[in-house]
């Protein structure tokens, strides 16, 4: 048996039914929104510089969203849903993969940069005691001073690098300084004192003339006594 409905009600249950839908298309986001979130967080991505820590990551992020701007261009909307909702969780999981390498490379640099800073002090003390007698002697001080003066400007550089929060820069600058030091800290543990240059021939060939003058001017008086 049939019960009949009143008018009131089913009026009642349409507004429902419309309200329900309303509510879930209100919490389910269209292609369109989810592309724009796709694209923001792709874009914060990059500005904060997590392109140098996740760069196949996001260059996959990249590609996936052009996929489903062509799913969109073909009404493809199920399918560009898809895609972009894969994308919006790749790239929340690189935002958070990307703060922790950040983390990292900051305490790394740090530490780096530390390490620097003592050779560079040690690479300073050494050259003092840097033998300066002979022209080879100077000259090789001079060679040293030019490089503490470049190894000071570089760390001028990775302390503008880590102020500007480049980690990832200044982690690989400061590895590439650091074994340019330590050749240099090599070399002055084996610096030993250079002589002066030895005489020249000439000069020592002059100086057994004049001491043969002697001994030939003995031996013409002794022929000359004999007559």
């Amino acid at each position: 048996m049939r019960v009949p409905v009143s008018r009131a009600v089913r009026r009642t249950l349409t507004a429902g039914a419309v309200l329900v839908a309303l509510f879930v298309g209100g919490c389910a986001d269209s292609p369109t929104d989810q592309l724009s979130r796709a694209e923001n967080l792709l874009a914060d991505l990059t500005s904060k510089g997590a392109e140098a820590y996740l760069k196949y990551e996001l260059a996959g992020a990249r590609q996936r969203l052009e996929e489903a701007r062509q799913f969109i261009r073909k009404n493809r909307f199920e399918a560009a849903g898809q895609y972009l909702n894969r994308v919006c969780q790749t790239l929340d999981s690189c935002n958070v993969a990307f703060l922790q390498q950040r983390t990292v490379a900051e305490q790394k640099c740090q530490e780096e940069m530390a390490d620097l800073s003592r050779n560079l002090e040690t690479m300073r003390s050494r050259m003092t005691t840097l033998p300066r007698q002979s022209y080879i002697d100077q000259n090789r001080y001079d060679i040293y001073t030019h490089r503490l003066r470049r190894y000071l400007d570089e760390m001028d550089i990775l302390q503008k690098l880590f102020a500007q929060q480049d980690f990832n820069t200044a982690l690989q600058r400061s590895f590439r300084l650091g074994f340019q030091v330590n050749q240099s800290l090599t070399g002055l543990a084996s610096a030993t004192p250079i002589p002066e240059r030895a005489p020249k021939a000439s000069t020592t060939l002059e100086g057994d003339a004049a001491l043969a003058v002697p001994f030939m001017a003995a031996s013409n008086s002794t022929h000359s006594g004999g007559h």
